[in-house]
């Protein structure tokens, strides 16, 4: 059980398992209506409650996110770590190409923002 929405040409793979607790967002993200698309997502996590004590990975594996995206993003991050703040843990694993500076810098600038701590995995390219 859980939450999934298949990737398209301009939004991405989301797939939130609620028995493995292993979230994942992939792809790529600039749906043409930001809102429309992340909404019922966000709406999703604020309504699932993890058992206390729960442990959450979270992978974010994104080639492209635009300004609106990285939005949203943030608004899943503060969801999810409300979590954190309810007894569970969340780990964030940052996915980017070797040699893509600009996402690990945006993934860095997001943990900054989010006052989460990211692991940052590099993929080949």
């Amino acid at each position: 059980m859980g939450y999934i929405v298949d990737a398209t040409k301009n939004s991405p793979k989301v797939s939130f398992d609620t028995d493995t607790l292993h979230f994942e967002i992939s792809g790529r993200s600039m749906p043409e209506n930001t809102r429309k698309f992340y909404d019922p997502i966000v709406g999703w996590i604020k309504g699932f409650s993890p058992d206390n004590g729960s442990k959450i990975t979270l992978k974010i594996d994104l080639n492209y996110l635009n300004t609106s995206s990285t939005i949203a993003l943030l608004e899943i991050l503060k969801e999810l770590g409300k979590y954190v703040e309810n007894g569970s843990s969340l780990e964030v694993f940052w996915h980017y190409e070797e040699y893509d500076e600009d996402m690990k810098m945006i993934g860095e600038d997001i943990s900054s923002i989010s006052e989460l701590n990211f692991q940052y995995i590099e993929e080949p390219a």
